[in-house]
């Protein structure tokens, strides 16, 4: 005897919208029109944007300052992941009007991006390692130091940080180390670019996204660059009383390699130094955007990705999520997303 089918659920998207902990989304629902939602890998702070009609001109925006807590999936349906997935807490900060028809959208951006860690600050940091540099930089911002293992021993002989704020020395110390340096849920978070783990040292869990589930994709190489051999640093040797030079390539000989302008204190800041520049020219070298017709909201910066029904060098390559944007309208829920080759 045949077992019947399950019966097919259509797709239908859910969110949730708190303001300063009080629940908003009923209040907003009947006047939504688009909710979006872009999350990076740290050198921006993540924002969310609500469009809702205001043609009867009594919608009362939330104050700027206030947090906003979004929730966004989906109530049901055959071909997606059901519920709903946190994406954080947003400050307000941008409020606008336009018509006809009337609509006003409100633009809120990650609520770890402000407050203290934008404060400029001048110190230097000498003879310490990544990780007790991230305990520091957490301790005076009140957050949570989460530093990946394969990082924290790292030694930093020094690290100057001139009229900057505290997120700007991170991204520095992120670009050395060719790490993302990020701020969320109350967390500081630093951790290795294409990582296989997360700086807590949990597997991040992959996904494989087919042709057939996409509703469009697009696929660029770049344009050939100095740099495709690989990266090279200076560094003073102090012994010798001279500059020396290591490099860092992708083991074509031949290929040019892009020298970096500073010259280094040590050989060992000199080498991540070539090593990180390597690694991001490979990331650089091609990407890939993706549009989801059914939006997979749980998918977020980081994550690794294969792919399946592209082309040959398209599947074949190891690729992770630079960037995700969660747009909810009328239509339903979609995700893009951008890739760019894993390390």
């Amino acid at each position: 005897m045949k077992r019947a089918a399950s019966a097919f659920v259509e797709a239908r998207p859910a969110w949730r919208v708190t303001l300063d902990g009080a629940d908003l989304t009923a209040r907003f629902a009947p006047r939504l029109i688009s909710l979006r939602l872009r999350e990076g890998t740290g050198e921006e702070a993540d924002e969310v944007e609500i469009v809702v009609d205001d043609s009867d001109g009594k919608f009362a925006p939330p104050k700027a300052g206030s947090e906003l807590t979004v929730e966004l999936g989906w109530e049901r349906g055959t071909e997606v992941r059901v519920g709903l997935v946190p994406k954080g807490i947003f400050v307000v900060d941008e409020l606008s009007w336009s018509g006809p028809p009337d609509q006003i959208t409100v633009t809120a951006r990650s609520a770890d991006f402000k407050g203290p860690i934008r404060t400029r600050k001048t110190r230097t940091f000498k003879d310490t390692t990544v990780g007790a540099l991230i305990e520091q930089l957490a301790a005076d911002n009140d957050l949570e130091p989460r530093c990946h293992p394969d990082l924290a021993g790292k030694p930093v002989a020094a690290a100057e940080q001139h009229n900057k704020p505290d997120m700007e020395l991170l991204r520095d110390l992120g670009r050395h180390f060719d790490a993302t340096a990020t701020v969320k849920a109350g967390a500081l978070i630093f951790a290795p670019r294409g990582s296989s783990t997360s700086a807590t040292g949990r597997p991040i869990p992959a996904v494989t996204v087919r042709r057939d589930q996409c509703s469009r994709a697009s696929w660029r190489r770049a344009q050939r660059e100095k740099g495709e051999g690989g990266a090279e640093a200076q560094w003073h040797d102090q012994d010798e009383g001279k500059r020396k030079t290591v490099q860092h390539g992708t083991g074509n000989a031949n290929a040019p390699r892009r020298r970096l302008k500073r010259v280094y204190a040590s050989e060992a800041d000199a080498k991540t130094a070539a090593q990180s520049e390597a690694a991001r020219i490979k990331r650089a070298s091609a990407s890939l955007e993706l549009e989801l017709a059914f939006g997979d909201t749980a998918i977020a910066p980081s994550t690794p990705v294969t792919v399946e029904g592209f082309r040959g060098h398209i599947d074949g390559q190891k690729w992770r999520v630079a960037s995700a944007e969660h747009s909810m309208d009328a239509r339903g829920l979609s995700t893009r997303l951008t890739l760019e080759i894993a390390g």
